[in-house]
């Protein structure tokens, strides 16, 4: 995940109700590179939207860029073309109030001699530039500022996001209820009837209500057909904690069924859970699922900082 300041004009309204980010090249150039910067988002990437003199909410990236003509509501400037470069976003907030002085404090200023671009020049005036990147320390310092949590690894995962941006174009109601569905279908072909069954990550062995049946691969990644495929793209994992860093990508898979660690760890506590399972098999490994647990190592390690 990587963290991105993106300073609006007055299409702030529209970027937030069509979550849309939008830019096209320079007319006059580019010197310093910062319009293409909107080609390195990538999903699951935390956006702070800043229209002066506050961050009024927070976004997360679902896609990747894809050309595009400049949507409605993004006013032209002189010279510019109009064929550009959309990012779709999803709000995690909205209606923040984080002045534009805090958020210069956290981030910084742009100091002449490095080529390092910020949100804000020497003076702590916002600077006239559409996207500026941002360190993890800093998101994690903007996000704690505005009383905002993002998931570890948003766009990949169930948790953190509403429904509507699980990868679908469905109601909030029908994706739960479809949902809830797999996870009954699922659940009934990998317990096949046990009161209790191992956890295919820790080993341990748990009571049925204690076990959650999960998608090996992100469910917005995977095919309806694979969403209900037990043989290849499922597993039963404990509740008390291997579902949830295998979920946030804290845990991957390796080509040998050999568990890993992911995503990095923000706390003592969660680097301690990560040790006491890399090395161990992932007794849900084999010549049927290994082509999934591949996938979501891909999937996963694109997002690391």
């Amino acid at each position: 995940m990587k963290y991105w300041w993106v300073s609006h004009g007055r299409n702030y309204e529209t970027a937030i109700h069509e979550g849309t980010l939008w830019s096209c090249p320079d007319p006059q150039g580019d010197p310093d590179g910062t319009r293409e910067l909107i080609k390195e988002l990538r999903k699951g990437d935390v956006v702070f939207n800043y229209f002066g003199p506050y961050v009024r909410a927070v976004s997360v990236v679902l896609e990747r860029w894809q050309d595009s003509p400049r949507p409605e509501g993004y006013e032209k400037h002189p010279d510019e073309p109009n064929m550009g470069w959309l990012v779709r976003t999803h709000p995690l907030a909205e209606n923040l109030q984080l002045h534009r002085e805090r958020a210069a404090d956290i981030t910084g200023t742009e100091e002449p001699e490095t080529d390092e671009p910020k949100p804000f020049n020497a003076a702590g005036k916002p600077q006239q530039r559409y996207i500026s990147p941002l360190s993890a320390e800093e998101g994690q310092e903007l996000l704690a500022e505005a009383g905002v949590t993002a998931p570890q690894s948003s766009a990949t995962s169930l948790r953190g996001l509403p429904g509507s941006a699980w990868g679908a174009d469905e109601p909030d109601k029908k994706t739960l209820t479809t949902i809830r569905l797999e996870q009954a279908h699922l659940r009934k072909n990998l317990l096949r009837g046990r009161l209790t069954a191992p956890c295919a990550i820790c080993g341990e062995q748990f009571p049925a209500r204690l076990l959650i049946a999960g998608h090996i691969k992100p469910r917005p990644d995977s095919t309806d057909e694979e969403r209900l495929d037990f043989e290849h793209n499922a597993m039963l994992t404990c509740a008390l904690g291997c579902d949830a860093l295998y979920e946030w990508g804290y845990i991957v898979v390796d080509a040998k069924g050999r568990i890993k660690a992911g995503q990095p760890a923000e706390t003592p506590r969660i680097e301690e859970a990560v040790e006491a399972l890399v090395g161990r098999n992932c007794t849900a490994f084999d010549e049927g699922t290994a082509e999934s647990f591949a996938e979501n190592k891909r999937l996963m390690m694109e997002h690391q900082p």
